[in-house]
C-alpha cells in the first residue's frame, strides 16, 4: 500500500526533485514544476512520486495514473542505488509515452532507451526482487483487529440486545484505537495507508453507498479517476484499512441480494430505483452507526473530535489538491426509504479468515 508521513513526504519531494534533475539534465526535455514535455513538446506529463512498503520490487510505474512508486526501504539506501532506481522507473515513463502499453516491460524498447541515455546494467536491473522479509505487507492482523471481528459477529445476533451491545462495543473499541494508536509527540510523523480497493469504470450509487458506510470505519473514503476506470481509495490506519477492506468486499456482492429481496417486498424496478435504493441503505445503516456514537459516554465528542482532526491531517497529506463532485442523478423516493428502513436494521460481519468463501454468512439483515 501507499504510506504518508512527514518524512515519508519529505522522502518523496527529494525523489521528485531527481526525477526532474534526471528528465532535464540526462534526459534532456522540458521539465515545467510538477509535469515534463515529451522531445517534441506536443503533450506534457505529471510527475507523480509516491511512497509504498507491500511489493517485492523497489519501483514501480503506473501508466493507469502516471505514477512513480518507490519502496519505502529505499531511505536507508545509498543515493547511487536509489537514483538508478529513479532512472529504471524513468525508463518505463518514456518507453510508455513513445511505444504506448503495446510493448513488453524490459522489452528491447526499453533497453534501447537505458543505451541511449547511458544508463548501463547498473539501472536496467536496478529494481531487482527484494528478498522474503526484507518488506512489509503494510499491515498486519493485531489483537485489536480481532477483538473489532468478534464484536462485529455477535453484532448479527438475533437477540437484539446482544447485537446492539455488540456494535456499540465494536466502535468504541475502533475510537479508543483510533485516539492511543499514535504515542505523545508524534502525532505529525504517524503513518497513515492508502489503498485502491474497488475498480470500476466509472462511479456509481453502488460505489458511492459502499464509501459512505465504509467511512463508519474511521476511513477516509476518495474517488480517484485513472485514463480508463475509476477506483474507490481508502486511507487510514493498518486496523482501519483492514476492516474497511473486508466490508467492502462483502457489501460488493451483498448489496445486489439486498437489492433483490427488496424488491420482492415493493414493485421497484430500474436503474434509478436501485441507486435509490443502494445510497438509501447506506444512509440508514449511517444514522444507526452515528446514534450509536453518541450514546457513548461523554467523552466521546471530544475523542471523535480528535479522531476527525487526525483524518483531516491525514486527508491533508495525501491530497493536497483535492476536488469534489456532485451528483445529479435521479431519485426514487419510495426505494430510497426502503433502503433506508433496511439500512438501520443491517449488522456486517466482516470474515475471520481472509480465506472464507462463504460471503453469503457475512452480513445480517433482520428484516
Amino acid at each position: 500500500m501507499i504510506i504518508y508521513s512527514k518524512k515519508i513526504i519529505q522522502f518523496a519531494n527529494e525523489i521528485k526533485r531527481t526525477v526532474k534533475d534526471v528528465l532535464s539534465r540526462e534526459v534532456r526535455i522540458k521539465v515545467m514544476r510538477d509535469r515534463f514535455y515529451d522531445r517534441e513538446q506536443r503533450a506534457s506529463y505529471p510527475i507523480k512520486v509516491v511512497i509504498y512498503n507491500n511489493k517485492s520490487m523497489l519501483g514501480y510505474f503506473d501508466p493507469n495514473f502516471y505514477e512513480l512508486g518507490f519502496h519505502e526501504c529505499l531511505m536507508h539506501s545509498s543515493k547511487e542505488q536509489l537514483h538508478n532506481v529513479i532512472r529504471h522507473e524513468l525508463a518505463h515513463y518514456i518507453t510508455f509515452i513513445n511505444y504506448g502499453g503495446t510493448v513488453q516491460p524490459h522489452a528491447a524498447e526499453f533497453r534501447a532507451f537505458c543505451q541511449r541515455m547511458g544508463w548501463g546494467e547498473e539501472v536496467y536491473k536496478a529494481t531487482t526482487c527484494l528478498e522474503d522479509g526484507q518488506h512489509a505487507s503494510g499491515i498486519e492482523e493485531s489483537s485489536i483487529f480481532r477483538k473489532i471481528q468478534k464484536l462485529m459477529a455477535l453484532s448479527t445476533s438475533s437477540n437484539t440486545n446482544e447485537a446492539e451491545q455488540a456494535m456499540i462495543k465494536a466502535q468504541q473499541l475502533l475510537v479508543k484505537h483510533n485516539i492511543e494508536s499514535t504515542p505523545i509527540g508524534d502525532e505529525e510523523d504517524e503513518k497513515v495507508f492508502l489503498k485502491r480497493i474497488i475498480k470500476q469504470k466509472r462511479e456509481n450509487a453502488k460505489m458511492r453507498s459502499i464509501a459512505l458506510i465504509l467511512e463508519t470505519f474511521f476511513v477516509i473514503t476518495v474517488f480517484n479517476r485513472s485514463k480508463d476506470f475509476t477506483y474507490l481509495e481508502i486511507l487510514g490506519n493498518a486496523v482501519n484499512i483492514e476492516i474497511a477492506e473486508y466490508v467492502a468486499n462483502v457489501l460488493h456482492d451483498e448489496l445486489e441480494k439486498l437489492w433483490d429481496q427488496a424488491q420482492q417486498h415493493a414493485h421497484l424496478r430500474g436503474t434509478i430505483a436501485k441507486n435509490s435504493f443502494f445510497l438509501g441503505l447506506a444512509r440508514g445503516y449511517c444514522n444507526k452507526i452515528q446514534a450509536l456514537k453518541r450514546e457513548y459516554n461523554s467523552d466521546a465528542t471530544n475523542a471523535l473530535m480528535v479522531i476527525e482532526k487526525k483524518m483531516t491531517h491525514a486527508k491533508a497529506m495525501a491530497y493536497p489538491r483535492l476536488s469534489s463532485s456532485k451528483s445529479n442523478a435521479s431519485y426514487c423516493h419510495e426505494s430510497s426509504a426502503l433502503g433506508e428502513q433496511m439500512g438501520r436494521q443491517l449488522n456486517i460481519n466482516p470474515a475471520i479468515n481472509k480465506t472464507s468463501s462463504n460471503s453469503g454468512a457475512l452480513l445480517a439483515y433482520s428484516g
